[in-house]
Parts: C-alpha cells; structure tokens; sequence
C-alpha cells in the first residue's frame, strides 16, 4: 500500500527497522560529570565505553548503523559530533533546537527518518540505560518489532519489578496477544504503599521507555490524541533550522507518555528478557555496576577499608580511606562528594550553583 508520493504506508515484512535513541536532555543528577555541553549519554562507565556507545552496540545485527539516529539538541552538537565521529554516521545526527520533552522529541525524530527512510518500524530507546547481557536485549527487540509489525500497534518493553521502586513508571499486563500482551493500564511513579501492591500482584511491569511501532502507525495515534504532532510529522523532517526553530516554539514541553501511551487504546507490551536499569542517579549507577557486591571504582581510584563507595575520577589519582556509602566524583573543575542515599538531590547542587551565578559549571 502506497500514500501520495508513492511512499509506502507500511514497511515491508523482512525489512529493516530503525532505531531514533534520545540522547538529549543535561542528566543534572549526574553533575559534575554530565555538563550542559557534555551530556550523562557521553559519560564513560569504566570500560572504555560511554553510554551512549554501549546503547548502539547493542542494536548490532537487529537494526543496520546506517538505519540509527541519535537525537539531541542543538547546544550539544559538537561533543555528539566528536562522540560518533567512528560510530555512525555524520548526518545520522538529528539536533532538535531546544529541548521540548519526548513528545515532540520522537514527532521530529520520527518525521527524519520518516523523510529519510520512508515509511519504517521504529525503535525509540534513551540513551542512557545499563543493559545486559546484550543478546537478550536483542531477542526482546526482535519480538517487540514483529508485535508492532504486525498488529500495527505501539508496543512498550515491561521490565519485572524487583523492588516497590517509587521513581519508575508501571504497566499492568492485560490479556494475551501473539507472544506478548495488552496493556491495560500505565501508572506513573506510584506511593510507596501502592507499588509494595503493585510488586505483590504479579501483574505489574516496570516500564523501560522504549518504544516500538511504524511511523504510519505513530502519526495515526498523534491524529488522535494530539493533531499538532502528526501535522508536525508531515513537516518538520523537511524543515530548514531557522523554521524549525519557530516551529518548536510553538510546542508545549510534555512527555510521549502522557501525551500518546497513556491515552491510547493501542498499546501492546513484550516481557524484557534482560536486566535493565535505568542510570538516572549516581546510587542507580553504582547499583548497575555491582555495587551490592563490592565498591564500583571508576578510573584511577584507590579504595582502603572503605565500603558500599561509587568513587570516580577523570583526570587524577583519587584515594579514600575508611569511607562508607558515599558518592565520590572528581573532574577536572569540580568535586563532588555526597552521601550514597542522597544522590538524587545531586539536582540541589546545580540549582544552587544557578542561584549563585556559577554557570561555568554547569
């Protein structure tokens, strides 16, 4: 089936998918590492890899390098540039003006590819999840592409909840769809109370924020729930910088979530196959790393009789002595030292340092 332009509907069976992963936004969790112009998606986790370069590895042999499109904003172009300058390439680089939350975000993205490509199944990942091992991660991809294909439907990855974590979103796993499921229902960041309910259930899924589906089909649940960003889907792609720029201006900052999976009758979900966790915090990382079973030392760290310790250093020699549960982090310019359980009030020390017009390091 054709549309005007004699571009395709929907994508062939067999064909292809591509992946759009979000890379934007300043991680200000993960300060001083994560810098407005330096991104957490760009951070280095210790194995001579970053984030971001770990999250295209993982899509080898499910979607071709020359199908995948990072997204991140205009401020932080050169150090995108520099970082994928042997990953992938150069005008696979999608620069959004100015951040406007994921809604808008994957509505342009998938609008390039869309221009690009033609029509195309998607796969929208962040760029700054830990996930292994990495051929379980591909496996789960692999089923959520066939699910989106052919029940022409947005499927979501759910993730089985090991703790009633508070900071993460949920899915409720309905009825049986061909090697998948219904969902019939999103909860966002619950009580405490309600996700020690949620975990007890069994019928409770960690949503990962991924997302997979045809462009044909995205523009279809935009139309419904939200017309700005299907017209948006029908232009941006072909739009030069000064227009794009007065275009996303015109946007209201909201997140996919709300604005299209939480309304639509239209998503699916496949089961992950994999661990995942989202690094959204200094703790999260630690945690990632294998923090319960031994300190997490990134770079050159010494580390005596010290204990539960997430210590990074970029440029220095950095030695603890007799330390417990504490965040550790040395850059160049700055240093952070914080209380392992108060990480994600690392967000306090950059809207202070905002307060007090110390930008520079920002």
């Amino acid at each position: 089936m054709k549309r005007a332009g004699g571009i395709r509907t929907r994508p062939k069976r067999g064909e292809y998918p591509a992946a759009l992963i979000i890379a934007g936004g300043r991680g200000t969790r993960f300060w001083p590492a994560s810098r407005e112009e330096r991104p957490k998606p760009l951070f280095s986790i210790g194995k001579g890899s970053t984030l971001l370069g770990d999250t295209i590895a993982r899509l080898k042999g499910v979607v071709p390098r020359e199908r995948i499109f990072v997204l991140a904003t205009a401020a932080q172009e050169n150090a995108f540039r520099k970082a994928l300058r042997n990953l992938l390439p150069a005008s696979n680089l999608v620069l959004e003006p100015e951040g406007r939350g994921t809604a808008v975000a994957i509505a342009y993205g998938a609008a390039v590819i869309r221009e690009r490509l033609g029509e195309s199944t998607v796969a929208v990942m962040p760029a700054d999840h830990y996930i292994t091992p990495a051929e379980r991660f591909r496996e789960t991809l692999r089923e959520a592409i066939g699910l989106a294909r052919a029940q022409q439907s947005i499927v979501v990855i759910g993730v089985a909840p090991s703790r009633p974590e508070t900071g993460y979103g949920y899915q409720e796993v309905g009825a049986a769809v061909e090697g998948g499921f219904r969902v019939k229902r999103f909860v966002e960041k619950p009580s405490l109370a309600v996700a020690r309910r949620m975990l007890r259930s069994g019928r409770f899924l960690w949503n990962a924020g991924m997302f997979v589906m045809d462009t044909a089909t995205l523009r279809a649940e935009f139309a419904a729930h939200c017309p700005k960003l299907a017209e948006a889907m029908d232009a941006l792609g072909r739009m030069r910088a000064g227009a794009l720029a007065r275009a996303y201006r015109g946007f209201t900052l909201d997140s996919f979530d709300r604005v299209i999976v939480e309304k639509s009758q239209n998503v699916l979900g496949v089961r992950a196959g994999f661990q995942w966790h989202d690094v959204g915090t200094w703790e999260g990382l630690w945690e990632a790393l294998g923090g319960r079973v031994d300190n997490v030392l990134v770079g050159e760290v010494l580390a005596l009789e010290s204990d539960g310790v997430l210590a990074h250093s970029s440029s220095r020699l950095m030695v603890l002595l007799g330390v417990k549960d504490i965040v550790a982090v040395d850059t160049p310019d700055a240093l952070l030292i914080i209380d392992r359980a108060r990480s994600q009030e690392t967000r306090r020390v950059t809207e202070e340092l905002k307060r007090r017009g110390l930008s520079q390091y920002l």
